[in-house]
């Protein structure tokens, strides 16, 4: 039986990617591990190696013959296509079962053309990746999907880039490389398998991520800031995305997303384009820095980027996820019970976070004393303040203690947000943060989110609609993440849901996660089953 192994490698500057075009088909990035300057090539599939060169008198290979190659432009990739064709018995004809891996470059002329970098001030330099999966009742079309990715970078190049630093600069290289797109077929099997209902927070997605190379390196190397991966299963379509933090935040990511769903509609957004210009904070006094301290316990542990890995599983050991979903009566008739004082403006989402406190304080011995609230400072009006910047404009807000009553805590939480987000305060508390993250960074450490005896964190992203990149899939999109620490509270806005083949949305509704002890967990649960029978009992 003879059977035909198509290899595509496309050039990107100085870095060689796989790239499929037209009936071509690419090897996963396992497989094809190399092409080098000289024309020739390593492949290597589980425990077989092949090798094969291009000389000026043609092909030589140690697996069979090459018969064609050929050389065409593209308007956005610059393909060279090498077609081997060989006998079945040089490779396991489970060679093309691995996802195929495809990479995408910018559309040209980038918003940024001529420009080399986008500098990154200290308060960017969030280290990690943030994974997310889409998913959607339809299929998604891959080239297509290619095209929309090369217009959205053509409007986000720095997402195309490389993360450096040299002197105590940190900066993204604006490359125009190409983004790698992973492909798997799974339609034998049901995505179910691998998503645990419709909550927001599942507990594993690794196997619908695109991962990370072991040997990848991020910083001053040549590992993609963004990566891709698109499951097709019996049932839906999952579209994951693995996004470097030092690109931009919840809203930045939520809006490149909304961009890449609208080019794939053939839509032009109707937002304006992003900013890359970021402001650089003046560097705090020693006064200003012993002031503000206190108030980043976020930013008071780091570790080397090599021990984080270890101090998470070790602080994640015997906790489990609390979930549990809101709809829209219950946070109204919350709201009403807590927000009678007209003289003190409360938000639902402030008497959630309270009554959330306090159902922890009913069901352990040592309470929840002070909460601090990631919160998002788009949209205040100051000199320094780009509502449209892609990257991270994000504080960490402290509440100060907290009284021991429902209302109390609600009026604590909503005060301590207006008191942060005063223009002079918050450029203060954002020198001293900006300072901190980059001395943090240079020192080759990174921050440990621990908990803290007393203390609930919250990270709320009930403001962002992600289901809105939804692909032309607006009935069923969904969204999952994952991520669970000890009294780490997460608020989303929940997904649709399917009941007898149609799809309802849930207007209004608020999935919510925390980690918290094992031994805690059913206690938690009965004791919000019996208050949404009494306290939120309200008909919808």
């Amino acid at each position: 039986m003879c059977m035909a192994l198509d290899a595509c490698v496309a050039a990107s500057q100085s870095a060689w990617h796989m790239v499929d075009q037209g009936n071509y088909r690419i090897l996963s990035r396992d497989a094809l591990s190399r092409w080098a300057s000289d024309g020739s090539a390593t492949l290597r599939y589980s425990n077989h190696v092949y090798s094969f060169s291009l000389q000026e008198g043609g092909f030589s290979s140690n697996f069979g013959t090459a018969d064609i190659f050929s050389c065409y432009a593209h308007y956005i990739y610059c393909v060279v296509i090498v077609q081997l064709k060989y006998w079945s018995v040089f490779l396991p004809g489970s060679i093309m079962s691995p996802p195929i891996v495809q990479y995408v470059v910018p559309k040209g002329p980038t918003i940024l053309a001529g420009r080399e970098s986008v500098d990154l001030p200290g308060y960017d330099l969030w280290l990690h990746f943030v994974d997310n999966v889409h998913a959607f009742d339809g299929s998604i079309d891959i080239e297509r999907f290619h095209d929309a990715l090369a217009s959205t970078l053509q409007m986000y190049p720095h997402a195309a880039g490389k993360l450096c630093t040299t002197g105590g600069r940190w900066f993204i290289q604006l490359t125009n490389s190409g983004l790698a797109v992973e492909v798997e077929d799974r339609k034998e099997e049901l995505s179910t398998s691998f998503i645990q209902g419709d909550w927001v927070i599942q507990d594993d997605l690794s196997s619908l991520l695109s991962q990370l190379p072991p040997d990848a390196i991020i910083v001053n190397g040549s590992a993609s800031l963004v990566r891709f991966k698109i499951t097709s299963f019996k049932d839906r379509t999952c579209l994951a995305v693995s996004w470097h933090h030092t690109l931009g935040d919840a809203v930045a990511l939520c809006r490149f997303m909304q961009t890449l769903s609208l080019f794939y509609q053939r839509v032009q957004p109707d937002f304006s384009p992003p900013t890359f210009d970021k402001h650089q904070y003046r560097t705090p006094g020693p006064s200003t820095s012993s002031e503000f301290l206190p108030l980043m316990p976020h930013l008071w542990a780091s570790y080397p980027f090599d021990e984080l890995e270890a101090k998470y599983a070790e602080a994640c050991e015997d906790l489990a996820n609390l979930r549990w979903r809101f709809h829209e009566h219950h946070l109204h008739a919350l709201h009403s019970m807590l927000s009678v004082n007209e003289e003190n403006y409360v938000s639902w989402h402030d008497c959630l976070t309270a009554y959330i406190v306090t159902l922890l304080n009913r069901s352990m011995p040592r309470p929840i004393r002070m909460v601090t609230n990631v919160a998002n400072f788009r949209r205040v009006e100051a000199h320094y303040i780009a509502s449209n910047v892609a990257g991270n404009v994000i504080q960490n807000i402290p509440s100060g203690t907290l009284p021991s009553h429902m209302s109390g805590i609600a009026i604590a939480v909503r005060e301590s947000i207006v008191r942060c987000r005063d223009g002079m305060f918050l450029e203060d508390w954002m020198a001293v943060a900006s300072d901190i993250m980059l001395a943090t960074a240079n020192a080759g450490k990174s921050f440990f989110f621990a908990s803290r005896p007393g203390v609930m964190s919250i990270n709320s992203n009930v403001a962002i609609d992600w289901c809105d990149a939804h692909f032309g899939f607006p009935d069923s999109s969904s969204f999952f993440t994952t991520g669970s620490l000890k009294f780490y509270f997460r608020p989303f806005k929940s997904n649709p849901t399917l009941h007898d083949g149609t799809w309802r949305p849930r207007k209004g509704s608020v999935d919510v996660s925390m980690g918290v002890p094992r031994v805690l967990k059913a206690k938690l649960l009965v004791c919000l089953a019996l208050d949404f029978e009494t306290i939120f009992y309200r008909s919808p």
